[in-house]
């Protein structure tokens, strides 16, 4: 370092090529200076992680620190906005959002990488472009990536001989440089493996030239470069006709991408332009991955980055006839063919609408509304109930419904509907009849909890095929609440809501002649049940079971807790703690008997 604190200036130093990667030019440059990539970093200055055996650069690829720019402008003489030209964040105005990347941490690259689709730690590549010169070009590392234009072939994702992801670098550190000096030929593959078994550690010598290129067709390799056109500024997208910002562009190809996903077919990749073998394969591949899936994370494997070239060129085919299409009418078509897949699917029974947690871009909003049934197919039948008035109120109405009305009367109106859930839509559907104007109203009216109600009527009503029979069924349940007798749900909602345990004195004289402890787990069931038996709630909203009351018990042992709890109670019990709810609920006036 000079007394500037600035690296001093390195001899003949290589030109970037237009469009290539941080990482290439730095192995060129290290090999033209004989140097091994991470001593050519270190001679840069580039900022580093201290502590580790190899050279960690800060963001390597990714972006460069003010300090790291600083330092490489002062030691090769290349511009600052050449330099920036061969980071992933150069694609942040179009192809990708760094928002909330802060330089300050290299931890926020976390949720970077999970959101983006680009390849933060490796690249793909084209063996042909790597055969004529070893120049990895910046926008192989995009997740979309998947047809190099020039030679009409698909990009190769793995290394045949080592299997690690091209342009991996050291395989203990993503992003880590070799330190050792040794001669590093650039038309290998150079993924270094750490020694396992009888292999010594060292770097992959895979002639990249040798990989297996597979031909695509024409017209696969004109649309990478349309879309690449974009990504770099070079195009002024359209999507159905309209000229769009490209991020926004890029918006919508994510949308739409998590459509295909979701709904695809094998049908449907064979009547888009022929692709190569293996591409359908995989892009299925990975959609029974998802449905097979055990628990969550449906929403985020449809937004995440296509794992592989192959996908992204399913992705890019399926895709095509909505982000290209002439003008507004055709584009409308396809996305409600689309559409009407991905709604037929969630009325499936035991399905959800994954895409509801991904973003529609503004230019495909009104589109995709305009395809999308009502969210509430049953919303229109109410025209069709007794113009009478009920003779119930909201006041009168549980959160859950009576288990043997809803399994008798609703259920078979909600194929693949847990019962709590069929439950609590049941209830509100019946403060529709009793006067509620919307789903909402109704979970204000009843004061139930939005998120869950939401839950319900987003999800629940699009499974109702026939909504007469519905609400026939629901005023069915309403006519028999009436005939047991009316009971003012909304005051015993409000006399039980701070009942957190049963006191000591209430159950001893029951439980002490069956040789039953009264413990203070106990004695909170107790008061669980006796809530849930007075108001016709969730069990799991009692009071008794507040976030906090039972630090640290998880949520699963309190649940197992309640189950044990509801089979072990003995009718002894059960009756007092009814007495015990109807002294609360109906107190006896000062001076009574």
């Amino acid at each position: 370092m000079g007394e500037s604190g600035l690296p001093r200036r390195l001899p003949a130093v290589l030109v970037p090529i237009d469009g290539e990667s941080f990482a290439s030019w730095l192995n060129r440059a290290a090999a033209d200076w004989q140097l091994a990539p991470g001593e050519a970093a270190h001679a840069m200055g580039l900022e580093c992680h201290p502590g580790y055996s190899v050279v960690r650069p800060l963001f390597f690829g990714i972006t460069l620190t003010e300090r790291s720019l600083a330092r490489a402008v002062a030691a090769t003489g290349i511009d600052a906005q050449a330099l920036r030209a061969m980071q992933l964040s150069w694609y942040a105005t179009s192809a990708l959002d760094f928002a909330g990347l802060d330089l300050a941490a290299e931890a926020s690259l976390t949720a970077l990488g999970h959101r983006e689709w680009a390849l933060f730690t490796s690249s793909r590549a084209c063996p042909k472009c790597l055969a004529a010169r070893p120049v990895w070009p910046l926008w192989w590392r995009l997740g979309i990536a998947a047809v190099c234009p020039v030679h009409q072939v698909l990009l190769v994702d793995l290394c045949r001989r080592c299997g690690i992801r091209l342009g991996r670098g050291y395989t203990g550190h993503p992003r880590g440089l070799l330190t050792r000096r040794q001669e590093v030929d650039l038309g290998r593959c150079n993924n270094r493996r750490p020694a396992t078994g009888r292999r010594k550690a060292g770097l992959c010598e895979q002639n990249l030239a040798a990989l297996p290129a597979v031909p695509v067709p024409a017209g696969l390799a004109v649309l990478q470069q349309q879309v690449l056109d974009i990504a770099d500024g070079r195009a002024v997208p359209r999507v159905a006709g309209l000229a769009v910002a490209p991020a926004e562009f890029f918006a919508a190809l994510r949308f739409t991408a998590a459509l295909v996903r979701l709904v695809a077919t094998a049908d449907d990749l064979a009547v888009c332009t022929a692709l190569p073998g293996g591409v359908a394969e995989e892009f299925a591949a990975d959609q029974r991955g998802r449905e097979q899936a055990s628990r969550g994370g449906a929403g985020t494997q449809l937004r995440a980055s296509p794992p592989s070239a192959a996908h992204a060129a399913a992705v890019l085919a399926l895709t095509e006839p909505v982000l290209f299409a002439p003008d507004r009418h055709t584009c409308q078509q396809v996305l409600s063919a689309w559409m009407g897949r991905a709604v037929a699917r969630r009325r499936s029974p035991g399905k959800s609408d994954p895409l509801r947690v991904v973003p529609r871009p503004a230019c495909l909003e009104p589109l995709v509304r305009a395809a999308v049934p009502p969210s509430s197919r049953i919303a229109g039948a109410l025209a069709v109930r007794p113009a009478a008035r009920p003779l119930f109120t909201m006041a009168h109405l549980p959160h859950l419904v009576d288990a043997d009305d809803y399994t008798q009367l609703l259920a078979a109106h909600l194929p693949g509907t847990a019962p709590v859930s069929g439950r609590r839509l049941a209830a509100l559907a019946l403060a529709r009849i009793a006067g509620a104007t919307s789903w909402q109203q109704a979970a204000a009216d009843l004061a139930m909890d939005p998120l869950k109600a939401a839950r319900a009527t987003n999800t629940l009503v699009q499974r109702i095929t026939d909504p007469d029979a519905f609400w026939r069924a629901t005023e069915r349940i309403g006519v028999r609440l009436r005939e047991r007798g009316l009971v003012d749900y909304a005051a015993c909602r409000r006399k039980l809501a701070s009942l957190t345990t049963v006191p000591h004195a209430v159950l001893y004289p029951v439980c002490r002649p069956l040789e039953y402890d009264v413990t203070l787990q106990r004695r909170r069931h107790s008061a669980a049940w006796t809530w849930q038996h007075f108001t016709g709630g969730d069990v799991r909203e009692a009071p008794a079971y507040a976030p906090g009351l039972w630090t640290p018990t998880s949520t699963e042992s309190l649940r197992e807790g309640w189950r044990r709890f509801a089979a072990w109670i003995p009718d002894v019990v059960a009756q007092r703690l009814m007495v015990f709810g109807r002294e609360l609920i109906h107190p006896d006036p000062p001076g009574g008997a």
